[in-house]
C-alpha cells in the first residue's frame, strides 16, 4: 500500500491527514506555518514519518495557487513540489472535490476536504 500525507496549511492551523489506501492512520491539527520557528520542521516531520512507516511517502499539499511558492519548504519558488529520498510532494488546488468511503478516525473534525484531495486523479 502507498502512504499518503495530506497537508492543508492555513492562517490559524495546519491540518495533516495520513492514509494507507482508503484507511486513515493519523489526523493532526498543528500550528499555522507562521508560528513555525524552524524552517525544516515540516521536512523533518515527513522524513521521520517515512522512517517510522519504512516507506516513501506521497505528500499532497493543499494550497491556493498564490500560496504555492515556497510553502512550508515543500515547494520551490515556482510552486512545484519537491522530491526527496523520503517523500515526493504534489501541489493540488484546495478546491478539488470527490468522495470515496474508507475507515475513518473520529474525534478531531471531519477532514472531508483533505480526504477529497487524495481521490483527485494525479495530473502527471
Amino acid at each position: 500500500m502507498t502512504y499518503q500525507v495530506l497537508i492543508a496549511p492555513a492562517t490559524t492551523r495546519t491540518r495533516v491527514l495520513v492514509t494507507e489506501g482508503p484507511d486513515e492512520l493519523l489526523r493532526a491539527v498543528l500550528p499555522s506555518p507562521s508560528q513555525l520557528q524552524y524552517e525544516r520542521a515540516v521536512i523533518t516531520f515527513l522524513e521521520s514519518l517515512a522512517l517510522w512507516l519504512n516507506a516513501k511517502l506521497h505528500v499532497v499539499l493543499s494550497v491556493d495557487a498564490k500560496e504555492a511558492g515556497c510553502c512550508l519548504g515543500l515547494t520551490d519558488e515556482l510552486g512545484v513540489g519537491v522530491r526527496s529520498l523520503f517523500f515526493d510532494v504534489e501541489v493540488r488546488d484546495r478546491q478539488a472535490r470527490r468522495r470515496r468511503p474508507g475507515r475513518r478516525i473520529r474525534g478531531i473534525g471531519d477532514f472531508m476536504d483533505l480526504r477529497q484531495l487524495r481521490l483527485v486523479p494525479d495530473e502527471n
